[in-house]
């Protein structure tokens, strides 16, 4: 099939994104800039896809894009199959995945930056529940990164945001599948 990309990724949990955002500079890594992004995230009522190693997402912010994801097996990576391109109108995508039978919506919300060193991507993500660096390039390049970011490879996260949501809110009680800020201040 034309037009599928694979996506290859990692994920760690970090303290200090400042200190991150030096070691990037330090290597004049290109600053492309940062928003506020909101992600929709569509199943059937039953979880059919989810089921299925499947994702279906509209996404706000840089720019409006809808997103299929499939996952593929990796031990030592997060590794999708992606299709995804922009849309113009992301309300009336919603009402058609909707009548689709994709009534299941669960919203994320980020504050996201990128960065960009040669072909590869680094994101800092500061969510509901923490700050969070994600690299994803080709495998070796997403290695160099880890190894000039000083990060340690062992402690890399190979699942999604929404895995770890949901081991976040079962250790603080909270109840909403949503990762949106307002969960957490309800907690304060």
């Amino acid at each position: 099939m034309k037009n599928i990309n694979r996506e290859v990724e990692l994920k760690f949990k970090i303290g200090n994104p400042n200190l991150i955002r030096k070691k990037l500079k330090n290597q004049k890594t290109k600053f492309l800039g940062k928003a506020f992004e909101k992600t929709l995230r569509f199943d059937t009522k039953n979880n059919d896809l989810e089921k299925e190693g499947k994702f279906l997402r509209i996404k706000t912010g840089f720019k409006n894009v809808i997103t299929f994801k499939k996952k593929l097996k990796s031990k030592k990576f997060k590794v999708r199959e992606e299709i995804e391109f922009e849309i113009a109108d992301p309300e009336k995508m919603q009402t058609i995945l909707e009548n689709l039978g994709f009534t299941k919506i669960r919203v994320m919300e980020k504050y996201r930056e990128k960065w960009r060193l040669n072909n590869t991507e680094i994101t800092i993500d500061k969510l509901p529940m923490g700050n969070f660096i994600e690299i994803e390039g080709k495998e070796k390049s997403i290695r160099k990164m880890v190894e000039i970011l000083g990060l340690a490879f062992e402690n890399r996260i190979t699942g999604t945001y929404w895995d770890l949501w949901e081991e976040y809110a079962k250790r603080k009680g909270i109840k909403d599948e949503n990762m949106i800020f307002t969960a957490i201040k309800s907690l304060t």
